[in-house]
């Protein structure tokens, strides 16, 4: 009997120590994980949410970048961290689901606390606008006519950038004829696209809008509103399941965070995605929201996790 209330004494201390740190939570500066170089699509939307994510968590939000391994070091770094709410990430569909499925990594389907997710936006293939590629049609024939030639690049082996290009010149049947150029980081890899190193490069609107460049397609259902000439990957023959790819994220923390501390992480995110500011942002920058809260996003992402091994085949990763 005795045993029995010392135990059920220390279960209920923990119960009320973690209630204590819920209720006092947040104490000090939370620091939101970009896995790229600044500069990046993901950088550039995570510095969009952040000062509207401090506004309605009440408390200072800095943004950090930590590039390398095609974001699985960041990714890798944060899953060791204590689960207390003040290391968030904002992750991809590549760094959450795919590259824990290609590389040998210390983290998986079950690493996480999914916080909600942000946003679901289209990428598209793009070129420099001074390229003398107008057409996917242009691409095939000059790929053709010289095979090993022309260079596409990403920002890293299995990230979105990497399938968008390889889902492009895969659909189109001139991967084989065409090297590949890994960046750490989509900044990285338009400067040299733009310098004219690689030829090609596929990212999101919001990334590709930052330079003088021009898209040959579209990976969405529909053309986009910004760019209503560009045809769809479907138009221009590339059949499923590599017509369409969307670079969703959100926000993780380790796995093991308290469901109270996540309830409230949950709250500012709806908060600052349903913001002024950041609707403004996403209407400038073409981001699309796409807002999910942590039980519908950790549901979402276990089966998007599961069924990206058919996308990672088609990849040849």
């Amino acid at each position: 009997m005795k045993m029995k209330y010392l135990i059920s004494t220390a279960v209920a201390a923990v119960i009320a120590s973690s209630a204590a740190m819920a209720d006092g939570f947040p104490e000090r500066p939370i620091n939101l994980i970009a896995p790229f170089n600044a500069g990046g699509g993901t950088d550039l939307l995570l510095r969009g949410l952040a000062p509207h994510f401090a506004e309605a968590i009440g408390s200072e939000v800095f943004v950090s970048n930590m590039a390398g391994g095609s974001g699985t070091v960041a990714a890798s770094a944060l899953q060791g961290q204590r689960p207390d709410g003040y290391q968030l990430a904002y992750m991809s569909i590549t760094v959450s689901t795919i590259q824990p499925q290609i590389k040998d990594v210390p983290y998986g389907l079950d690493s996480w606390t999914p916080i909600c997710s942000v946003a679901a936006s289209p990428t598209l293939l793009f070129v420099a606008n001074d390229s003398p590629f107008q057409t996917a049609e242009d691409v095939v024939e000059a790929v053709k006519a010289e095979p090993g030639k022309y260079v596409y690049g990403s920002s890293g082996p299995g990230a979105m950038t990497h399938l968008t290009t390889v889902a492009a010149f895969a659909g189109l049947g001139i991967l084989d004829d065409m090297k590949h150029l890994p960046f750490q980081g989509s900044g990285p890899a338009i400067k040299e696209l733009t310098a004219g190193n690689i030829q090609f490069f596929g990212d999101t609107e919001a990334l590709m809008q930052r330079g003088d460049f021009r898209p040959l397609m579209v990976f969405n259902d529909t053309r986009l509103e910004n760019f209503p000439d560009t045809p769809t990957a479907t138009e221009v023959g590339i059949e499923a399941p590599l017509n369409e790819l969307y670079l969703w994220g959100g926000l993780f923390a380790p796995a093991g965070l308290e469901p109270d501390v996540t309830a409230k992480l949950e709250a500012a995110c709806e908060a600052s995605v349903a913001s002024d500011g950041f609707m403004e942002f996403a209407n400038n920058s073409g981001t699309v929201i796409n807002y999910r809260g942590a039980a519908e996003f950790d549901a979402f992402y276990r089966a998007q996790y599961q069924s990206n091994s058919s996308l990672i085949e088609a990849a040849g990763l």
